[in-house]
């Protein structure tokens, strides 16, 4: 058992042949999905998607590289997570200075207001977070006081110092199909010490395909080799790193 806490399900080639992409996951044992919003227009497709399949949940928000385009629309995040029992998380928000600094405000302003809806309705954020450790830290610093939210970051590729300081702060952290590259010793050693009990795993699909499939468009059910990978770094079998990601999944979207 298996699930992905992280596929863009409304991008190609996903969304033109999600019945086979069901299948596949269905063979691969990956039992349920994340279909995770970065805009209005996508959200409200995630949300359309999580309704029409059984296993398929939904997140709604607006990724930071996209704060500047999708302006004076913050209400509308609100209304659409709560148009739906499937929408289970706020997201993929959060901070992104890698591409730009232009609109830094902005990108932290959307990220709180993401945050403010997350703990009127007793939900998870998505967090994406890219040269920004000290500012997205210190803004989920200021919010962990509060028992009716959890955070989830998302495809972590920071260092073991950062993971720490978010682990201490009871953050969940996702692994995507970048730890099964032959480069990212520092981040496999990140795998090795953050426990089970704060771990998920995710495709962030049709991007970041794990080996032997990279340099071509990732698929969910491929979740599964990010899971093998993460057994090995562990020394532990990987019907284990299934089991407990999993269960980690429903108790970090309160499920």
């Amino acid at each position: 058992m298996f699930v992905d806490s992280h596929c863009h399900l409304t991008y190609e080639p996903l969304s033109s042949n999600l019945p086979e992409v069901l299948q596949k996951c269905k063979e691969a044992k990956v039992t349920n999905l994340l279909a995770i919003g970065t805009n209005i227009k996508s959200s409200t497709e995630c949300s359309e998607i999580s309704n029409k399949y059984e296993n398929i949940y939904s997140s709604i928000g607006i990724h930071p590289c996209e704060s500047h385009i999708e302006v004076d629309r913050d209400i509308e995040i609100r209304s659409l997570y709560n148009s739906n029992n499937k929408n289970i998380g706020y997201g993929e928000t959060g901070l992104d200075f890698f591409h730009s600094q232009e609109h830094k405000k902005r990108q932290i302003d959307l990220f709180e207001t993401h945050i403010h809806y997350a703990k009127e309705d007793n939900s998870t954020v998505i967090v994406h977070t890219r040269d920004s450790d000290d500012e997205t830290l210190s803004i989920i610093k200021s919010h962990t006081s509060s028992k009716n939210i959890r955070f989830l970051i998302h495809c972590f590729t920071g260092s073991l110092s950062f993971a720490k300081a978010l682990l201490n702060l009871g953050c969940y952290i996702s692994f995507s199909g970048i730890v099964t590259f032959k480069n990212t010793l520092d981040l496999q050693d990140v795998v090795k010490y953050v426990p089970l009990d704060n771990m998920l795993i995710e495709t962030d699909s049709p991007y970041l395909s794990p080996q032997p499939f990279r340099g071509k468009k990732n698929s969910p059910e491929n979740v599964v080799y990010v899971a093998q990978k993460i057994a090995e770094l562990k020394k532990i079998n990987i019907d284990e790193v299934g089991e407990k990601t999993s269960s980690n999944f429903f108790k970090a979207f309160n499920i």
